[in-house]
């Protein structure tokens, strides 16, 4: 699988911590002589962070058909024995070699270390359709297209997931895959929900829906659905969002009914993306760290992989609530959170769907530190235990663009995998 895109290893690894070591201390070095401003103290941090880096992370080589070590794989896995939540996140949604990375991931902590329940960045309602779809022997990577996150459901590199889930299905241990994103634009939302949203409330309220206002409401609910910024007049508005905050609160109130309170999620996310929409607040990552929640509570016994963008599952939000300060509130160290970055390449940007270049990185980033001195073709460091204060050693945060220095790396995530080469999705129209 990794063979296409990933950079074959030109050797075995460094054997002896020495060689790396020594290849550091030139680098540091030749870098004193270009900096000769920089104090003492900030070189001694450096080097012992570069030293510490070297020294206790993980190599994840490939094996001789092309396909990640079961060994390495299991050495990640002891990591997090304690972890309940495994958060997989991305720094943009178009790297090839990310997705088959996490892929790999999820398949191996199912097949062996018991990770039952698959949790994807796209609609709660399109995926539950999709799932039920599948019970009945219809394919997930075809249903996938229009309903799924456009970026996964088109990615030549995500599809074996889908392919993985419907494979499992009616053995004795399925991965149970569903959607924690609020807003629904799946072409299943457009088609089905109200419909289905108005079948549920007529249990609970039959005369409101058997009503002219209901009928008001639920065109209301579609042209939302259908993605309109187009406010509505004050007054309808302020009905509109009094409607949905009585509809919450019915299901709420009679959550022992059949997927009520699936329905509370879904209503709780119809608001937060009529008001995203319309520009009145972004409450999307938020409901989507309650949805979190609110799936880990239907399956208490089962352990969970989340799949989504870095910045919706790090443990703090950058300027707002996010899913994953919502879920590590909760659930405390027993939610771990992955970041992914790598040390050249390119990746499809999901925007206008040409490919970038990540950027060069710079002197004084965890990523040219391996380039320099590692050959495994992936790398993971864990923050627990490495001296990170201090330090202003650089990790690509976004876009492998923006970065983050070492001593902010554990208010966002616990590790972080360090490709050799970032390849872009083959995306699939």
């Amino acid at each position: 699988m990794y063979s296409n895109y990933l950079i074959p290893l030109c050797a075995l690894l460094l054997t002896a911590c020495s060689h790396e070591q020594s290849i550091i201390e030139q680098s540091s070095i030749e870098k004193n002589s270009h900096k000769q401003s920089i104090p003492a103290t900030a070189i001694a941090i450096e080097q012992n962070l570069n030293q510490q880096l070297l020294a206790n992370h993980l190599a994840i080589n490939l094996d001789s058909s092309g396909q990640l070590a079961n060994e390495d794989l299991a050495a990640f896995a002891k990591k997090i024995e304690h972890v309940r939540i495994l958060a997989l996140g991305e720094q943009t949604h178009g790297a090839a070699s990310v997705f088959a990375l996490k892929t790999a991931l999820i398949k191996y902590l199912h097949q062996h270390h018991g990770f039952d329940l698959f949790i994807l960045e796209s609609g709660m309602y399109d995926v539950r359709e999709i799932m039920q779809h599948a019970k009945y022997g219809q394919s997930i990577k075809k249903l996938a297209p229009g309903n799924i996150f456009y970026m996964y459901a088109n990615s030549k590199e995500v599809t074996p997931l889908f392919d993985y889930v419907n494979e499992q299905l009616n053995t004795d241990n399925p991965l149970t895959m569903v959607g924690f994103d609020s807003q629904h634009t799946g072409g299943l939302s457009l088609a089905g929900l109200v419909t289905d949203l108005t079948k549920a409330q007529r249990v609970v309220d039959n005369a409101w829906v058997n009503s002219p206002n209901w009928q008001v409401f639920s065109l209301q609910l579609q042209q939302v659905l259908d993605g309109s910024d187009v406010r509505f007049p004050i007054e309808q508005e302020q009905l509109f969002f009094s409607q949905l905050d009585t509809l919450a609160r019915n299901f709420e109130q009679h959550k022992s009914l059949d997927n009520n309170s699936f329905w509370y999620r879904v209503t709780k996310g119809l608001v937060a993306q009529a008001k995203r929409q319309w520009q009145l607040g972004d409450n999307r990552s938020r409901q989507m760290g309650e949805n979190i929640k609110w799936w880990a509570e239907q399956y208490p016994d089962k352990k969970i992989i989340v799949w989504a963008h870095t910045w919706h599952l790090t443990k703090e939000g950058n300027e707002q609530v996010n899913a994953g300060k919502v879920v590590s509130n909760a659930f405390g160290d027993a939610y771990y959170m992955v970041h992914f970055t790598g040390e050249q390449g390119q990746y499809l940007s999901y925007i206008d769907l040409k490919n970038k270049e990540v950027t060069k990185p710079k002197r004084n980033s965890v990523e040219r530190l391996f380039k320099q001195t590692t050959t495994s073709a992936i790398n993971y460091i864990e923050n627990k235990d490495l001296p990170l204060q201090g330090s202003d050693l650089e990790a690509f945060a976004n876009d492998y663009q923006q970065t983050l220095t070492a001593n902010e790396w554990s208010t966002y995530w616990d590790g972080m995998f360090i490709l050799k080469e970032i390849t872009p999705v083959t995306y699939q129209k």
